[in-house]
């Protein structure tokens, strides 16, 4: 009988053999699934970069080689965001990217298909009459970042497209397209942090009844087998579930992936080829899986080729030895040092790796410790049950901490999202606000224009019956004498103020001067008021020592702005930056809006309605993303310890039945199997709850957001220690049905 025959014959006579067979395969066809999900996660978010490059192609230092002029700017209808590009071509030929119908011409317009539609619903004034020309087409979905985005190509000719544009080579990539470095940095750490528990589940589901194979194929080696033939049926045995697991893994995939193209990501759900995984990276998965867990499985026979006699009779292993310290202490001075190398030059790659280092150490560092707690527990607890559990903690602490491995995989997790989500969310808070009041629509005007762009726009509001003010104010830097940088400043009267900001200035009233935020020093002068872009346009001298006005409350939401009175302002001094304003309500939004973008083309229209929609929709991304992460990791950490608590049953079946025989009450023995699963959970999860703060600490420097820790952190102890001991409850029905009988039966 050949090796493939013979372990035929174990998994159809074996009843224990084949369901931990079945147990195997799903294991890995879980594992399979979400690793190939979230390895295509970094490719579709490079797809997603690439879709949008064109969009912001790089400026030309040698204008003369410019093939178009780009303006970039966001807009809104209906809390959509609107993404407008304004171009003027400059040659007839001007290179555009795929997806682009061809560089529009001036008075010529592409759209996406969505806001086609939409500017087809909505009346012409509310929305079509932004894009001034002929709708010539639609850009294909290589040219959009997700379905249903809404985007604008708008003709210019060279003469209207001026202000705030640049020369480029044409509306194409210029440059390696990257997704933006929090969202690939995330994506690589939830990668990291989601593989190694879906690895660990398969090395869990592999490692099933271990102990009753290693027995045996001991035995066949003392009966005669060669080492190759105990080899063969070792790799027979574990590659008939693993590669049928691993299959079902694959044609899985789809399935999970599909789920994804429905879950909202920075403003937009996914093209389902995007998150389409390379052939390479499939063959690599279908390949690499099952190599692993028969390598997994063949590794763990060395006792077996070797000491046969030994693995039959069971003697213990040798303990663990403290070095196994130095793996994890080398993997953090890996992830410390790819924090250095990310800081200083934007590349992961060390830290992703020092980061999987740290989460592949706990499995080595993790047997050492629970060898060490065992030999604690036997000295200083007698009772049965903590004898038992403590003997077999320091007897066997590889079996004994892989029960609690998924667990602390998912700690370590949680800790980490609990770390970072926090602290990305007060970095979004901390956000400097511009000071104007929800409904005011806001655009940046050149002194040269603003009066005419403001008669205009209250003559179209007139004609269409809409009764709301329309105002002008100079802005610009505050600098001293040597021209240094010292604030923020509005030119402003304080009851025109009071109506359109929503700072807290106080009651008017009193001598012209300057209102600073509550507590906030005005800078010792003389100061002078220069354009934000720092352009050499002039700038304003303001009086050496104004009156100061002390606002009602704070204004650091606004980076400290200063309200300037426009009696300050020397009489016949140019301004040369400000910013129009005009108050909509809920009715007659769209309609302003589309008046205020036809007298200022190409003007970035800003409100602070689309500010908060922004920071909304990027906490709202983070914690559906850190939801899913924990709710996954959870998943197979419980799953994992589910798996190899009743895989130690199993194993130890004999032992228990001879226990059982020799009176040992089976609440005893059950109240022991949940405290040799309970005390490596609780020191373990302690561990991976502060390894989980410190890197996502760590993470948090390179983001430049400011560590928070809230009482949640503790949430993933709880619940890890929790799983850990529900998955030890779970190997109670397996020990009741274990009797006297089996000893002489085993």
């Amino acid at each position: 009988m050949n090796p493939f025959q013979l372990a035929l014959r174990v998994l159809r006579g074996d009843r224990r053999s084949l369901v931990a067979a079945v147990c195997t395969l799903f294991g890995v066809a879980i594992a399979v699934t979400l690793v190939s999900w979230l390895a295509a996660v970094p490719g579709a978010l490079d797809a997603r970069a690439e879709h949008e490059a064109w969009r912001q192609p790089g400026p030309l230092v040698n204008e003369s080689a410019a093939t178009v002029r780009v303006k970039n700017s966001q807009d809104r209808v209906r809390d959509k965001v609107i993404t407008r590009v304004d171009v003027a071509a400059l040659t007839p030929d001007a290179p555009a990217a795929p997806g682009l119908l061809r560089v529009p011409q001036p008075g010529e317009v592409l759209l996406s298909p969505a806001l086609a539609a939409l500017a087809r619903d909505l009346p012409a004034d509310q929305l079509a009459k932004r894009f001034q020309g002929k709708v010539i087409g639609e850009l294909g979905d290589q040219a959009l970042i997700y379905p249903g985005e809404l985007v604008a190509v708008v003709g210019h000719s060279q003469q209207t497209l001026v202000e705030d544009s640049y020369p480029a080579a044409g509306l194409v990539p210029t440059g390696q397209p990257r997704p933006e470095f929090m969202l690939l940095l995330l994506s690589q750490v939830g990668l990291v942090v989601l593989v190694v528990p879906s690895l660990v589940l398969i090395a869990s589901s592999a490692r099933l009844t271990a102990a009753r194979r290693e027995r045996r194929l001991a035995a066949l080696r003392l009966a005669g087998a060669t080492p190759g033939q105990v080899v063969a049926i070792t790799v027979v045995e574990i590659a008939v579930a693993t590669v049928l697991g691993t299959l079902l893994g694959l044609a899985l995939g789809p399935v999970a992936r599909e789920l994804t193209t429905q879950l909202p990501w920075n403003g937009g759900t996914w093209f389902a080829a995007d998150l389409e995984p390379s052939w390479l990276l499939s063959l690599g998965i279908g390949l690499g899986t099952p190599l692993l867990v028969i390598g997994a499985a063949v590794f763990g026979l060395r006792r077996v080729l070797t000491q046969p006699l030994g693995a039959a009779q069971q003697h213990s292993r040798k303990a663990p030895s403290a070095w196994r310290l130095l793996i994890l202490i080398g993997a953090a001075g890996a992830f410390i040092g790819g924090i250095s190398v990310a800081s200083a030059t934007g590349g992961t790659s060390v830290l992703v790796g020092g980061l999987a280092g740290i989460a592949l150490a706990a499995s080595v560092v993790g047997p050492w410790l629970t060898s060490v707690v065992g030999r604690i527990f036997t000295k200083v607890w007698r009772r049965p049950s903590t004898l038992l559990a403590g003997r077999r903690l320091r007897d066997d602490p590889k079996a004994a901490y892989r029960a609690a491995s998924g667990v602390v995989l998912a700690v370590f997790a949680g800790s980490l999202a609990l770390t970072v989500l926090p602290s990305l969310e007060q970095k979004v808070d901390n956000r400097t606000w511009q000071p104007w009041k929800e409904g005011v629509l806001y655009t940046t005007v050149s002194s040269t224009e603003v009066q005419t762009a403001a008669e205009r726009l209250r003559v179209e509001l007139a004609k269409r019956g809409v009764n709301t003010p329309v105002g002008a104010a100079a802005h610009g830097n505050l600098k001293d004498k040597s021209g240094h940088y010292v604030g923020r400043a509005v030119v402003l009267g304080c009851e025109e103020a009071t109506a359109l900001m929503w700072l807290p200035l106080g009651p008017c009233g009193g001598a012209p001067g300057v209102r600073v935020g509550k507590g906030q020093q005005y800078p010792a002068g003389p100061l002078q008021l220069s354009t934000y872009a720092g352009r050499d346009e002039g700038s304003t001298p303001l009086p050496e020592k104004p009156v100061v006005h002390q606002m009602a409350g704070d204004n650091s939401k606004t980076g400290g702005v200063i309200v300037i009175d426009p009696a300050l302002i020397p009489k016949g001094a140019q301004l040369t930056g400000y910013t129009l304003t005009v108050m909509t309500s809920p009715a007659n939004a769209e309609l302003v809006r589309t008046l205020l973008i036809e007298q200022v083309p190409g003007g970035r229209i800003g409100s602070l309605e689309a500010q908060r929609g922004r920071d909304d929709m990027q906490v709202g991304d983070m914690r559906r993303i850190a939801l899913i992460g924990l709710i996954i990791a959870g998943l197979l950490g419980g799953i994992s310890a589910a798996i190899t608590a009743a895989g130690s049953v199993v194993d130890r079946r004999r032992t228990l039945a001879a226990l059982i025989a020799a009176g040992t009450p089976v609440r005893v023995l059950a109240r022991a199997l949940r405290t040799e699963a309970a005390l490596p959970s609780l020191v373990a999860t302690l561990g991976a709850g502060l390894a989980g703060l410190a890197v996502g600490g760590a993470l948090m420097t390179l983001v430049q957001a400011p560590l928070t820790v809230n009482y949640w952190l503790v949430t993933p102890l709880v619940i890890g220690f929790g799983v850990a001991l529900v998955a030890a409850s779970a190997c109670g029905p397996l020990l009741r049905r274990i009797s006297p009988q089996a000893y002489a039966e085993e």
